[in-house]
């Protein structure tokens, strides 16, 4: 009985850093009972450092920014040329967003509603349009397939646009929400100037 009181107390004490038992008992009994105490104590240490190893082990949750990276109004401006702008409004919800568009010239341009599919860290964008629509885009409520997608490159948004079966390059939107300035792009003014 002796023996299971100094295990139990051993036990104990590994747990809470005491001191194991202050009586032993004599003969053959101390080296059964320092072989049990060794038996004990590696589970109790393997266990203590368990959740240790767990925690070093588990993948630091992701940020906000990550989870929400498409969500925010977005812009793009030329001033010169043909003056195109375009904006995007975007709210994001698990996997799928929704907001509204408007992409134009000072020729012309479009705008309306649009929803979104992440996959694959893009935002694949199915467009309708509430405004000037030329054929190519639904009338809302009518959402056509996706035609365009949105990805992150660091602070900007890339726009491609599907053309034929691939998607191309098209715009670089940027932050545009209160007290943002969006950049005027003057890539191309004077070639366009030429043509007027």
């Amino acid at each position: 009985m002796r023996t299971g009181r100094c295990f139990t107390a051993f036990a104990i004490a590994a747990v809470l850093a005491l001191p194991a038992c202050a009586a032993k008992p004599a003969g053959s009994e101390v080296a059964n009972t320092e072989a049990a105490n060794a038996q004990a104590s590696a589970p109790v240490a393997a266990s203590a450092a368990a959740p240790q190893a767990a925690a070093a082990a588990a993948p630091a949750p992701a940020s906000a920014d990550s989870k929400q990276a498409f969500s925010g109004q977005w812009a793009y401006r030329q001033s010169c040329g043909w003056q195109h702008t375009a904006h995007l409004d975007i709210a994001e919800s698990g996997n799928s967003a929704s907001g509204s568009w408007d992409d134009g010239t000072r020729a012309n341009g479009d705008s309306g509603q649009l929803q979104g599919e992440l996959r694959d860290g893009r935002l694949y964008l199915r467009l309708c349009s509430e405004g000037q629509a030329s054929g190519k885009i639904a009338a809302c409520p009518n959402f056509g397939e996706a035609s365009a997608y949105v990805v992150r490159e660091g602070a900007i948004l890339a726009w491609y646009r599907k053309s034929g079966e691939a998607y191309r390059p098209y715009l670089k939107l940027h932050p545009a929400g209160a007290g943002q300035t969006v950049p005027d792009d003057t890539t191309g003014c004077e070639e366009d100037a030429a043509d007027d």
